[in-house]
Protein backbone atom coordinates (compact mmCIF):
# COMPACT_ATOMS: atom_id res chain seq x y z
CA UNK A 1 0.00 0.00 0.00
CA UNK A 2 1.08 3.51 -0.77
CA UNK A 3 1.66 5.38 2.51
CA UNK A 4 0.67 8.90 1.42
CA UNK A 5 -0.87 10.07 4.69
CA UNK A 6 2.36 10.44 6.61
CA UNK A 7 5.96 9.43 6.40
CA UNK A 8 6.40 7.57 9.67
CA UNK A 9 3.11 6.32 11.12
CA UNK A 10 2.73 2.60 10.42
CA UNK A 11 -1.02 2.89 10.93
CA UNK A 12 -1.71 5.47 8.21
CA UNK A 13 -2.39 4.53 4.63
CA UNK A 14 -4.82 5.22 1.85
CA UNK A 15 -7.98 3.18 2.38
CA UNK A 16 -7.89 0.31 -0.13
CA UNK A 17 -11.53 0.74 -1.21
CA UNK A 18 -11.78 4.52 -1.34
CA UNK A 19 -8.25 5.86 -1.63
CA UNK A 20 -9.06 8.25 1.23
CA UNK A 21 -6.32 8.75 3.82
CA UNK A 22 -7.18 6.75 6.93
CA UNK A 23 -5.36 6.38 10.26
CA UNK A 24 -6.11 3.02 11.87
CA UNK A 25 -4.38 4.03 15.08
CA UNK A 26 -6.79 6.91 15.60
CA UNK A 27 -9.67 5.18 13.78
CA UNK A 28 -10.49 8.16 11.60
CA UNK A 29 -10.17 9.52 8.12
CA UNK A 30 -7.50 12.17 7.80
CA UNK A 31 -8.68 15.44 6.30
CA UNK A 32 -6.62 17.01 3.55
CA UNK A 33 -6.38 20.33 5.43
CA UNK A 34 -5.94 19.18 9.04
CA UNK A 35 -4.29 16.32 10.84
CA UNK A 36 -5.86 13.38 12.63
CA UNK A 37 -2.58 11.52 12.83
CA UNK A 38 0.19 13.41 14.65
CA UNK A 39 2.63 12.28 11.95
CA UNK A 40 0.46 13.50 9.08
CA UNK A 41 1.90 16.12 6.79
CA UNK A 42 -0.44 18.04 4.50
CA UNK A 43 2.24 18.20 1.83
CA UNK A 44 2.52 14.42 1.76
CA UNK A 45 -1.01 13.90 0.53
CA UNK A 46 -2.36 15.28 -2.68
CA UNK A 47 -6.11 15.11 -2.35
CA UNK A 48 -8.51 13.85 -4.94
CA UNK A 49 -12.18 14.49 -5.30
CA UNK A 50 -14.22 12.83 -2.58
CA UNK A 51 -11.30 12.01 -0.32
CA UNK A 52 -13.17 12.71 2.91
CA UNK A 53 -16.47 11.01 2.32
CA UNK A 54 -19.98 11.70 1.03
CA UNK A 55 -19.49 8.81 -1.37
CA UNK A 56 -23.14 8.33 -2.35
CA UNK A 57 -23.81 12.05 -2.82
CA UNK A 58 -20.63 12.44 -4.85
CA UNK A 59 -21.68 9.57 -7.11
CA UNK A 60 -25.22 10.94 -7.48
CA UNK A 61 -24.28 14.59 -8.08
CA UNK A 62 -21.10 13.83 -10.02
CA UNK A 63 -18.76 15.98 -7.95
CA UNK A 64 -17.43 16.25 -4.42
CA UNK A 65 -17.39 20.02 -4.80
CA UNK A 66 -20.96 21.00 -5.63
CA UNK A 67 -23.58 22.85 -3.54
CA UNK A 68 -25.58 19.75 -2.60
CA UNK A 69 -22.52 17.86 -1.37
CA UNK A 70 -21.23 20.94 0.49
CA UNK A 71 -24.55 21.06 2.34
CA UNK A 72 -24.40 17.38 3.23
CA UNK A 73 -20.77 17.63 4.37
CA UNK A 74 -21.66 20.57 6.65
CA UNK A 75 -24.54 18.56 8.09
CA UNK A 76 -22.22 15.60 8.73
CA UNK A 77 -19.56 17.72 10.44
CA UNK A 78 -21.73 20.21 12.32
CA UNK A 79 -24.78 18.12 13.27
CA UNK A 80 -24.24 14.35 12.97
CA UNK A 81 -20.75 14.34 14.45
CA UNK A 82 -22.05 15.96 17.66
CA UNK A 83 -24.24 13.07 18.81
CA UNK A 84 -23.60 9.41 19.56
CA UNK A 85 -26.28 8.38 17.06
CA UNK A 86 -24.82 10.66 14.41
CA UNK A 87 -21.30 9.35 14.95
CA UNK A 88 -22.63 5.79 14.76
CA UNK A 89 -24.35 6.62 11.48
CA UNK A 90 -21.11 8.14 10.15
CA UNK A 91 -19.15 5.04 11.17
CA UNK A 92 -21.65 2.68 9.50
CA UNK A 93 -21.84 4.91 6.43
CA UNK A 94 -18.05 4.86 5.98
CA UNK A 95 -18.03 1.09 6.43
CA UNK A 96 -20.70 0.44 3.78
CA UNK A 97 -20.95 3.28 1.27
CA UNK A 98 -17.46 3.16 -0.29
CA UNK A 99 -18.01 -0.43 -1.38
CA UNK A 100 -21.58 0.27 -2.53
CA UNK A 101 -20.41 3.20 -4.64
CA UNK A 102 -17.48 1.22 -6.01
CA UNK A 103 -19.83 -1.58 -7.11
CA UNK A 104 -22.91 0.40 -8.16
CA UNK A 105 -22.06 4.12 -8.28
CA UNK A 106 -22.03 4.38 -12.08
CA UNK A 107 -25.32 2.52 -12.54
CA UNK A 108 -28.41 4.51 -13.54
CA UNK A 109 -30.62 2.71 -11.02
CA UNK A 110 -28.26 3.72 -8.20
CA UNK A 111 -28.53 7.39 -9.18
CA UNK A 112 -32.32 7.17 -9.51
CA UNK A 113 -32.64 5.43 -6.15
CA UNK A 114 -30.75 8.11 -4.21
CA UNK A 115 -31.21 11.33 -6.20
CA UNK A 116 -34.77 12.22 -5.17
CA UNK A 117 -34.32 11.49 -1.43
CA UNK A 118 -31.02 13.40 -1.41
CA UNK A 119 -32.60 16.36 -3.23
CA UNK A 120 -35.43 16.49 -0.67
CA UNK A 121 -33.01 16.17 2.24
CA UNK A 122 -30.68 18.88 0.92
CA UNK A 123 -33.68 21.19 0.38
CA UNK A 124 -34.78 20.57 3.98
CA UNK A 125 -31.27 21.24 5.31
CA UNK A 126 -31.03 24.45 3.29
CA UNK A 127 -34.35 25.63 4.74
CA UNK A 128 -32.93 24.90 8.21
CA UNK A 129 -30.03 27.25 7.45
CA UNK A 130 -27.25 24.88 6.44
CA UNK A 131 -25.28 26.66 3.75
CA UNK A 132 -24.50 25.40 0.27
CA UNK A 133 -21.33 27.43 -0.23
CA UNK A 134 -17.81 26.01 -0.74
CA UNK A 135 -16.73 23.98 2.29
CA UNK A 136 -13.53 22.49 3.69
CA UNK A 137 -14.15 19.30 5.66
CA UNK A 138 -13.39 18.89 9.32
CA UNK A 139 -11.66 15.67 10.37
CA UNK A 140 -14.29 12.94 10.28
CA UNK A 141 -13.82 10.60 13.23
CA UNK A 142 -14.95 7.01 12.99
CA UNK A 143 -14.33 6.35 16.75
Amino acid sequence: MDNKTCGTCIYCHDDQDTGAPFCHRHHEFVNRSSSACPNYSSSSYSSSSGSSGCYVATAVYGSYDCPEVWTLRRYRDNVLAKSIFGRTFIRVYYAVSPTAVKLFGKRKWFNRLFRSPLDRFVKKLTKRGIESTPYEDKVVKAK
